[in-house]
């Protein structure tokens, strides 16, 4: 990762490197605001993040004009929103969209905003919303590298993108949102078949001229982001009997997709819809609407399934922002496509009195896994696991040294900055580090018990390597230069290489009294050997 420490010392406002950056995405349906700090490591840490229901587009279908009491609505939320920015001192950029892009009056919502909250709203085109939820996506899912067709269902507008390492290579912006086609043609409640076909049509109509522009670059993987989206995950989540706090990274297929849309259908009354548990009650009168959005899609492109984006348009324009800075300090932009490793240096930041010591137990962790492929059999992919558990293991002691390693566990798995992995991966990763000293892995424990068993085996396998790589390091000093590992029959023999002055009788000690699980797991004996350079 490249570091931005000159640009943010040049603007810095507290003399410490950092930067604070709030974000409002003034949607149509709702309003965001999330607010940031860029630390000069390139890592960011989000601080909070609001959501408003403002329903701006809200009785007027055309979006030709801004009723009154949306325009209430919208400067109440947007006061609140620069209270909270301004107390955290913080740097603000307010985008608006579709509902704000058609509207005939929006000047005198934008001259309020500038005069009654001293906000200056930047309103964007429909191509450039989508570039920014582009962005937003890559910030928070490990796609850069993968061809991806980008699904946004608003409240005023539907933005379609193909996108591959950042590049664009489709894009449009709909007028498909989902008040906006309950304003049209679902306003009735109960909702009719005749309601339902006639929007339909609608749907079909607007689409056929651009879903076979968009399946000519297929394959691609599809990403959904926004509310209709998530509250589809939330419902098929719930229908599954899932409970994560999370929905970034979560999968979905067509076939459970389709149940889902039955459901609602099905249900022609809010009231209905209302009792389909995981709908989130203030979208119960729109989600029909995004549902046919989305199954239109789906259908025609025939899309096997969807993987759900929580960052979206204001994680997009906290990117933006920052690339505007760098354009302007003439300074290299940090890459999109590395994320994990800004989630790990993020979580890491919490402690960083450990940063030395973790790079010393990733160091020799991954010596011993490498050496030992044909004994432990596993692959890049846990490796990642386990280099990334290594760098985290010790964050816990920023709230405690008594039982250090649990609250590791915890801040590992409900940090929102470990973007970049997925659910089952931070669970993983959490268990290994949650293991990594006292008791191994028990039945007993909740956290473990729930995991599959082909995933219990694998967090023995990971915590027995990094228990022995902690041990390499007990006088966290950094004495070995290196340590080399080979089987013998039952045994492994690992060499502890080290300069001629250094006395590493803690670190033999140590991985002696941590190498039960080792042993219990492989199915070997393990034998330290102390060799100076």
């Amino acid at each position: 990762m490249l570091p931005f420490s000159q640009l943010l010392k040049k603007r810095s406002e507290n003399g410490s490197g950092e930067k604070i950056l709030a974000a409002i995405d003034l949607g149509t349906n709702s309003f965001h605001i999330v607010i940031v700090r860029i630390r000069p490591d390139g890592t960011l840490d989000s601080l909070t993040k609001e959501k408003e229901s403002v329903r701006l587009g809200s009785g007027s279908g055309d979006y030709a004009v801004i009723q009154d009491d949306a325009i209430e609505r919208g400067i109440a939320c947007l006061k609140r929103f620069k209270t909270l920015a301004e107390s955290y001192k913080a740097e603000i950029r307010a985008v608006a969209t579709s509902a704000l892009r058609e509207a005939e009056n929006r000047d005198i919502f934008l001259s309020r905003a500038e005069k009654e909250v001293g906000l200056k709203i930047d309103v964007v085109s429909g191509n450039e919303e989508a570039r920014l939820i582009y962005l937003g996506i890559l910030q928070g899912l490990p796609v850069y590298d993968k061809r991806i067709l980008m699904i946004d269902i608003g409240g005023g507008s539907t933005e379609l993108l193909v996108g591959e390492k950042g590049e664009i290579l489709f894009s449009t912006s709909l007028k498909l949102g989902a008040i906006r086609l309950t304003e049209k043609f679902l306003k009735k409640d109960p909702i009719t078949m005749m309601d339902l076909q006639k929007c339909r049509i609608h749907i079909e109509s607007v689409l056929s001229s651009f879903l076979p522009q968009i399946e000519q670059w297929k394959p691609f993987q599809v990403i959904g982001s926004s509310g209709s989206i998530t509250s589809v995950a939330s419902m098929i989540l719930e229908k599954k009997g899932e409970k994560r706090e999370r929905l970034n990274g979560a999968e979905f297929t067509y076939d459970q997709f389709k149940e889902i849309r039955k459901a609602v259908l099905e249900a022609d009354s809010i009231k209905k819809r209302l009792k389909i548990p995981g709908l989130d009650a203030k979208r119960g009168d729109i989600i029909v609407a995004g549902i046919l959005v989305l199954d239109e899609v789906l259908h025609r492109l025939k899309s096997p399934s969807l993987v759900v984006s929580d960052f979206a348009l204001r994680d997009g324009i906290v990117y933006d922002t920052i690339e505007s800075w760098y354009r302007f300090e003439n300074t290299t932009l940090p890459a999109l496509d590395n994320i994990r490793e800004k989630a790990i240096k993020s979580v890491s930041n919490l402690y960083p009195q450990g940063k030395k010591h973790a790079e010393q137990v990733a160091k020799l962790t991954l010596q011993l896994f490498d050496d030992l492929k044909e004994l432990h059999g596993l692959g890049a992919q846990e490796r990642e696991y386990l280099e990334t558990a290594c760098h985290l293991h010790q964050v816990g002691l920023c709230i405690s040294h008594h039982s250090y390693h649990k609250h590791s566990y915890y801040i590992i798995k409900n940090a929102e900055s470990m973007v970049g992995f997925s659910n089952a991966e931070i669970e993983i990763i959490a268990l290994v580090a949650r293991y990594h000293r006292k008791g191994g892995p028990k039945g007993k424990h909740e956290e473990f018990k729930v995991l599959r068993i082909e995933d219990q085996t694998l967090v023995k396998k990971l915590a027995a390597f990094l228990r022995i790589g902690d041990g390499l390091d007990r006088s966290e000093k950094s004495l070995l230069d290196r340590v080399e590992a080979k089987t013998e029959g039952n045994k492994v023999i690992c060499e502890m290489i080290h300069k001629k002055e250094s006395d590493p009788h803690l670190e033999l000690w140590s991985v002696e009294e941590k190498k039960d699980l080792f042993e219990e797991t492989f199915g070997v004996k393990l034998e330290f050997r102390s060799q100076s350079l």
